[in-house]
């Protein structure tokens, strides 16, 4: 008789991810927006301020990463939510009013409308998407697609620049 037929099956182990690593340009946003958020705050000397922490890594902290941006550097941004909410009184989602493809962050750029569409990790455009997409670019706006905070500073320094 083998012990082995005792003894619960086991799934094999997920090899365990890589930390994340913060990029310099994520750190160096970090200290201009603690300068920026406490410049009008004279009573928070230094070892009160709470530090803001920001992550590239999932698609939600990037979203916050992009919108923290726009809003340190006075561009007009306004996250998009197209979720439907749950109605308890039907017991079911109800689907939201907004268009599906829409972009996370839609924003004004330098008199310029611009979508933005967060993806981390292995996402990709969804068909609806590209379909808003083309729309807003057939009609003088743009629509870009980010996935890293590096991504976003060199597509929105093209967008100024130009």
């Amino acid at each position: 008789m083998n012990i082995t037929e005792f003894l619960p099956e086991t799934k094999p182990r997920k090899t365990p991810k890589a930390p994340y690593l913060k990029p310099e340009s994520v750190k160096q946003f970090e200290r201009q927006y603690q300068q920026w958020y406490y410049r009008d705050k004279k009573y928070f000397p230094p070892e009160f301020q709470i530090k803001q922490s920001f992550r590239d890594d999932k698609a939600n902290d990037l979203t916050k990463l992009v919108s923290a941006w726009l809003k340190l550097h006075d561009y007009f941004s306004a996250r998009v939510n197209t979720t439907g909410t749950y109605n308890a009184k039907l017991q079911r989602y109800v689907r939201s009013g907004s268009t599906n493809g829409m972009a996370d962050i839609t924003a004004v750029i330098a008199g310029k409308h611009v979508s933005i569409e967060v993806k981390a990790g292995k996402d990709k455009p969804r068909p609806d998407q590209l379909k808003v997409q083309e729309q807003i670019r057939s009609a003088g706006g743009i629509y870009i697609f980010v996935h890293s905070f590096d991504d976003f500073l060199q597509q929105i320094k093209a967008i100024i620049t130009n």
